[in-house]
């Protein structure tokens, strides 16, 4: 009966891969100083907005902090005689609008905490690194083999992950502790969570990063793993040190280093056999980036497979969102590697969600698996199988390997589920894949809904273009009584040519008023009206929220 089935209460978290979006609307003056009233939207959905109130000195504040980038970004220089006049206010605005497009346009920065509590300041306003610490404090004090050492802070792209140092009286190698809380796609309860933690913690294969320790609670989950001192696939290629701040790293790296055709045929075909492994078992990835990659004697390893459980979103997320044929899990590791293969090729990654042109000396084989995942053409028919790339001829297997030894015994692949838990995590992919699909039907509303918008206003443009001609000519007809005749008969020609377009005109505004009607009011002072239900957050308001991807090394 209805009454006994099982009901679970499910929180709703910030998808922090959203892309945050803005537009000046206004300035005030307020106490002899101007306020930029900006108007903030999350995701593609135009009722999650919010106004900030900015002066140019918080535009100062956030541009010296980002200046670690070590990129020269375009703030509108300082003014301080004439800073008050109207027309130097709007030469401003503009200038201050073209630099937060450009910062936002660069994923680093974008995903950066700098940017994103200058923007939303109400849900990364909480310390979460103190709060992080204190969620693995209470989890290890049953552990007595464990202890942390030292934050290691900023070492990732995700906000919600943090990085402590930690030892083990039984290990003496450095460990590394990734805590993380649930993700807007945690649909496993905690029984279950746990049950696919502990197979999690006792995986084997060759290409995954052995696991030291595994814990997971109501909050959020926690791996320990040896600290590889090389750092990932993605510190390789910018020749940066792991422990460095991410943003510092891959902001504008000096120089690059990426692999050749052989490297990246055996590193490939590798992460493919890894991955068709995890699908084949119920255990998906879909967070592959250069960040979850390491190297070691010449074979991949893969981090994070836990993330997927935990509800987090993918590193690529906003990119396959614009792409109604990405909609499986096993498509979205296609993607995901596609834009590995991308990295691993040139040595920087790839910010556009396609690519139709690829360099002059890209080999042709690696460019042809290219453009079967990235190429426009590819993203809209859909993408090869695991199946399929492993039969490219680009990845063709290396010779057999000598006889077996121990160590190679050791490594065999082993991953198990008991049937239930097979069941619970079928549900839950089930669940992840229908919010994609919501999302991406959203991001095509909303581009439908922005041409209309584009059209209103180019005809719009051409109406007060008209009415100036029309004021012109009657200004001419006052001093030129005998234009007359040829004066009217313009008129009508230019009533015949808007008379064409009158029914296109009504169609489009009344379906841009049928969408205002339905959008709430914006929140102001910075409020945006969700709000996370992190466990950093004071709000008890939820939101579901779904964006340029950052380029962190870790996820």
């Amino acid at each position: 009966m209805a009454v006994f089935e099982k009901k679970i209460p499910r929180k709703v978290y910030l998808d922090d891969t959203q892309v945050l979006t803005c537009k000046f609307e206004n300035t005030q003056n307020i106490q002899g100083h101007t306020e930029y009233i900006i108007r903030v939207q999350r995701g593609p959905q135009t009722e999650k907005s919010w106004h900030i109130y900015k002066r140019y000195n918080d535009f100062v504040s956030l541009h010296n902090v980002l200046q670690v980038s070590g990129l020269n970004l375009p703030l509108p220089p300082k003014k301080l005689i004439g800073n008050m006049e109207r027309e130097f206010i709007a030469e401003r605005q503009i200038g201050l609008q073209n630099y937060l497009n450009y910062i936002l346009m660069n994923p680093i920065l974008a995903s950066s905490l700098p940017v994103k509590k200058f923007l939303d300041p109400e849900n990364y306003a909480t310390p979460s690194q103190e709060v992080a610490l204190q969620h693995v404090s209470m989890a290890l004090r049953s552990e007595v083999n464990y202890e942390v050492v030292k934050p290691v802070p900023e070492m990732g792209w995700r906000l919600r992950k943090h990085y402590f140092q930690v030892k083990s009286r039984s290990n003496p190698k450095e460990l590394l502790l990734s805590w993380v809380e649930h993700g807007p796609d945690k649909y496993l309860d905690d029984r279950e969570l746990h049950a696919v933690f502990k197979s999690i913690g006792s995986i084997q294969h060759p290409n995954i990063h052995p696991i030291e320790f595994v814990s997971c609670n109501e909050v959020g989950g926690f791996v320990i793993r040896p600290l590889h001192t090389a750092g990932s696939l993605r510190d390789l290629l910018c020749v940066a040190k792991p422990k460095i701040q991410f943003i510092k790293k891959y902001g504008n790296p000096k120089q690059v280093k990426p692999l050749s055709a052989s490297e990246i045929s055996s590193y490939g075909r590798q992460i493919l056999e890894v991955l068709k492994f995890l699908n084949d078992k119920g255990l998906p990835f879909g967070h592959l980036q250069t960040g979850n990659i390491i190297l070691e004697n010449g074979k991949v390893k893969l981090l994070d497979i836990e993330n997927g459980v935990l509800g987090l979103p993918s590193y690529y997320r906003p990119f396959f969102v614009q792409h109604k044929k990405i909609q499986s899990l096993e498509s979205i590791d296609v993607y995901c590697f596609g834009h590995v293969l991308y990295e691993m090729a040139f040595g920087h990654p790839l910010h556009e969600s396609v690519c139709d042109m690829f360099p002059a000396f890209c080999c042709p084989p690696l460019k042809c698996v290219l453009e079967s995942i990235l190429s426009s053409e590819a993203c809209k028919a859909g993408l090869p199988t695991l199946g399929n790339l492993l039969m490219h001829p680009f990845f063709a297997p290396s010779p057999p390997a000598e006889q077996a030894t121990p160590s190679t015994l050791a490594e065999r692949p082993h991953l198990k589920f008991s049937a239930n838990v097979k069941e619970a995590l079928k549900q839950a992919w089930q669940k992840t894949e229908v919010r994609l699909r919501d999302e991406q039907k959203m991001v095509r509303h909303q581009k439908r809904l922005a041409k209309v918008q584009e059209l209103l206003s180019s005809e719009e443009e051409k109406k007060k273009k008209k009415h100036r001609q029309k004021s012109q000519e009657q200004h001419k007809m006052s001093h030129s009584p005998q234009q007359l005749p040829q004066t009217q008969q313009q008129h009508q020609h230019q009533h015949q040519h808007q008379h064409q377009h009158q029914h296109q005109h009504q169609q489009a505004h009344q379906q841009l008023q049928n969408q205002k009607h339905q959008q709430p009011l914006l929140v102001s002072n910075g409020k945006s009206p969700e709000r996370s239900e992190s466990p950093n957050s004071t709000s008890t308001a939820t939101s579901a929220g779904t964006v340029t991807p950052p380029c962190g090394p870790k996820s």
